[in-house]
């Protein structure tokens, strides 16, 4: 009664999943580097997922198949089309994260949707992403073929539907109940959530477990946050404060200090430097693509791949545990100027609650008479940055529109060159008005990973495409040094340098004692005020905004969720991946999903797990969620005395 069209509806949806059970063996194939020894259960757990989004996802044309079973013609015809427009959708996304978790790491959600359609760089970057990942685009039209040949093979299995009401009506109804109940994920009493992956090997392997489908469609339309209550507010306020006040200066500057020179090519850096200026100094904050830690001799060890800023870390406040909230660029920016940790699943860029007025670098020192100013060499719009920077309160956006360069500085895929680019905004900081505040972000050093020939020749070398890219930034940004330091501002001026996150690491297990997916450097330099210092306390984005107001003698309260890197403090970093919560610690790992700790992980050679320590860190987590939950929902993200 139940064989042909019953039989025809649920094979073609199977054939579906063999399509995202062979993506999911390929996922991880193309990132074994970080996931080492998955265990079969992540595979198995995965179909689960798998058969939930498939149930969802293809509910219009189940709709269509069930009022005619076996149309011919038009409905024959617009029924396949309505399959077949399914799965390339889906299938897109899927494939597309093949490679983008190495970016991410992490499985898309809503937010991407956002982001592709930011800016005009995605039609303007597919020429040269198709050129590197070619074999993406192969992967998805095999997939797609194959789904549509089964759809058809399938389709032949059928017999004609069988008359009697009752008959018409029993195997629709069971159609409908095994929909549903793989629609849900099963019988249990809550319908699947990403989370419900932790089960299938642990958080580590929740990507795995996970297909992108499922993490974009159970993300459209969800309320970004809830509030979480774990504890007192006063208690959160204590292990987590929000609120500061550096009234009290515990940070003394170099007295008489005398200037050891950082080696330029042609002569030290500060032979021909003035004596500071009294007054505020100036602050500009430099946010290179891609930096990885990984790739700093100086902080990992080797001849490493920016020997100008591993030079810069000797002359300054260098912060040797550093790490990024996130790994994006969309959310290394609120995190290093508005002190806004990546600590839900969306960007903060792209969510709602981007319109709340909030405590940022350029708002906060505006509000002394500084003149604020915010460079990126990409095009106007692009995720949004020219967005956040009006609302983050700077006075000026100066983006790819604004450059007056030639048009042969432009690489073709991303905008300006950092070489020119930082010439250009060095050039521009001239004309400031003192004191001022500016940001630049850089973007070479960026996938395509291309250079023009004559550069590529130069700084070629290394195992990874991202390597001669770092070389070519690392000399630009020594190029703006020796412009900059030629300049009357320059030597009352407090650089700060980091990376927006990481991207492409090598893995070769030299560094357990970090959570190398998020080491980036950051130095404070500023050679007359900050005598040379390495700090090894665990130090994040979102610290950077309380570390340069101590720094440029801000006094009054003022809101942030990070804490000053020269004043004691939670010594960790947070972040959220994959909708799991992360702290990081100076010797351990913890990860956490909101109501129970997933696991603790020790870094380091000795795999020691210090249990009062792993309770410190989830009790400051607890705290660091609930105040970010808890100031975002009720849009309070500014000190009352600011």
């Amino acid at each position: 009664m139940f064989r042909g069209p019953l039989l025809v509806l649920l094979l073609r949806l199977l054939s579906v999943a063999v399509v995202y059970t062979a993506l999911r063996i390929l996922f991880h194939a193309l990132n074994s580097a970080a996931f080492p020894d998955v265990p079969v259960v992540a595979f198995l757990g995965g179909v689960r997922f798998d058969l939930s989004a498939i149930a969802w996802l293809h509910l219009p044309w189940v709709v269509l198949y069930l009022v005619n079973p076996d149309p011919g013609g038009v409905l024959g015809r617009i029924q396949f089309l309505v399959f077949i427009s399914i799965n390339a959708v889906a299938l897109f996304f899927n494939c597309v994260d093949l490679e983008y978790f190495k970016f991410s790491m992490k499985r898309s959600t809503a937010d991407f949707i956002r982001i592709l359609g930011a800016g005009g760089d995605t039609v303007n970057l597919l020429p040269a992403f198709l050129k590197d990942y070619w074999y993406i685009l192969l992967i998805y039209l095999g997939c797609l073929t194959a789904i549509a040949w089964s759809y058809v093979r399938i389709g032949r299995l059928g017999t004609v539907e069988r008359s009697g009401i009752l008959r018409k009506a029993a195997w629709r109804i069971l159609a409908i109940i095994l929909l549903v109940i793989a629609s849900r994920g099963g019988m249990q009493l809550i319908p699947l959530q990403p989370l419900d992956g932790v089960k299938y090997g642990g958080a580590t392997y929740l990507p795995v477990v996970l297909n992108t489908p499922f993490t974009i469609m159970t993300s459209l339309g969800k309320p970004v946050l809830e509030e979480r209550v774990y504890m007192d507010q006063r208690k959160a306020d204590e292990l987590w404060p929000v609120v500061h006040d550096h009234d009290t200066p515990i940070y003394q500057p170099a007295q008489a200090w005398d200037l050891r020179m950082i080696e330029f090519a042609d002569r030290p850096l500060g032979s021909d430097m003035e004596m500071v200026k009294t007054g505020p100094p100036n602050v500009v904050v430099i946010i290179l693509e891609s930096f990885s830690a990984v790739y700093s001799g100086r902080l990992a060890g080797g001849d490493g791949y920016m020997p100008f800023l591993d030079s810069l870390m000797g002359e300054g406040l260098n912060m040797t545990h550093a790490y990024a909230n996130g790994r994006r660029s969309i959310d290394g920016i609120p995190a290093i100027l508005g002190s806004i940790p990546e600590l839900m699943d969306e960007a903060f860029i792209t969510s709602p609650y981007a319109s709340i007025p909030f405590t940022s670098l350029a708002n906060t020192l505006a509000a002394e008479g500084y003149r604020t100013s915010f460079y990126h060499g990409g095009r106007n719009g692009t995720m949004g940055f020219d967005a956040f920077a009006r609302s983050a309160g700077f006075h000026g956006y100066f983006g790819l529109n604004e450059y007056t360069g030639p048009d042969s500085d432009n690489d073709g895929h991303w905008g300006v060159r950092d070489r020119p680019y930082l010439q250009y905004f060095a050039a521009q900081l001239a004309r400031e008005q003192e004191p001022f505040m500016s940001t630049v972000f850089t973007l070479s050093s960026h996938h395509p990973y291309e250079l023009p020939p004559a550069d590529a020749e130069r700084f070629g070398g290394g195992t990874l495409p991202i390597h001669p890219t770092l070389r070519y930034a690392d000399d630009a940004l020594r190029h703006f040094f020796l412009t900059a330091r030629t300049m009357p501002w320059y030597a009352n001026t407090l650089f700060v340098i980091t990376a927006d996150h990481t991207a492409d690491i090598e893995r070769d297990g030299r560094h357990s004692d970090k959570a190398i997916d998020y080491w980036v450097p950051l130095v404070y330099y500023m050679p007359q005020r900050i005598a040379p210092t390495e700090q090894d306390r665990v130090t994040q984005h979102i610290d950077i905004l309380p570390t340069i107001l101590e720094l440029a003698d801000h006094t009054g309260p003022f809101f942030s969720f990070g804490h000053s890197a020269l004043r004691p403090g939670p010594p960790y970093a947070v972040h959220n991946n994959n909708g799991v919560y992360n702290i990081i610690g100076a010797s351990m790992h913890l990860q956490f999903d909101g109501e129970q700790v997933l696991g603790v992980r020790a870094l380091g050679p000795t795999g020691t797990v210090d249990s009062s320590l792993a309770r410190d860190m989830e009790l400051r987590l607890k705290a660091a969620i609930q105040q970010f939950n808890g100031h975002l929902l009720s849009g309070d993200l500014t000190s009352s005395e600011q």
